[in-house]
């Protein structure tokens, strides 16, 4: 996953929104192309557009970004934006540990990461299973482990490792 960050001019937005649809109409027809989510991360100072770029492989993506297509959206750009974007590659579990609004932050160590995840997964598990064995006596014990993993994963996205990152970040990110 591709992570970049878009600093727009806040009298801009409407501008950059469109353009951005654009461009991500265009990115559909490049090989590879899966998706590209767009988040609004704003404060008081600055309007961050976080856009989140996946490929099935990184042949697939360095052609998008060698693409004119995404070159002509750069230039684009720099009519919305108040200073240059920031482009971050990222792999499995590191994208959950990325705090955008902190600068100079480090990746953490991956031994850091695991523990901080299993600490939150390991507990989930234990009461998702247990409320899914209650009340799902239903269904197959298969599907009720794809309706457990499923909440799991989004229940992990969403909410819980954005605020344990923030919780932890103190002896997560120590430089």
């Amino acid at each position: 996953m591709i992570a970049v960050s878009h600093y727009v001019i806040k009298t801009k937005e409407k501008d950059f929104h469109k353009a951005l649809l654009g461009v991500i109409e265009k990115a559909k027809s490049f090989q590879g192309y899966q998706e590209i989510k767009s988040l609004k991360l704003e404060d008081n100072d600055n309007l961050e557009f976080l856009l989140l770029a996946k490929f099935d492989n990184e042949t697939n993506y360095k052609a998008w970004e060698d693409s004119d297509t995404r070159k002509n959206w750069s230039n684009e750009l720099k009519k919305f934006v108040t200073k240059q974007s920031k482009v971050r590659h990222q792999e499995g579990l590191e994208f959950w540990f990325d705090l955008p609004k902190q600068p100079n932050t480090i990746v953490p160590t991956k031994w850091k990461m695991g523990l901080v995840t299993w600490l939150v997964i390991f507990p989930l598990i234990l009461i998702l299973t247990s409320l899914a064995n209650k009340y799902l006596t239903f269904l197959h014990p298969n599907l009720k482990m794809l309706f457990v993993s499923l909440i799991l994963v989004s229940f992990m996205t969403y909410f819980l490792m954005p605020k344990i990152t923030k919780v932890f970040a103190f002896w997560i990110f120590k430089k």
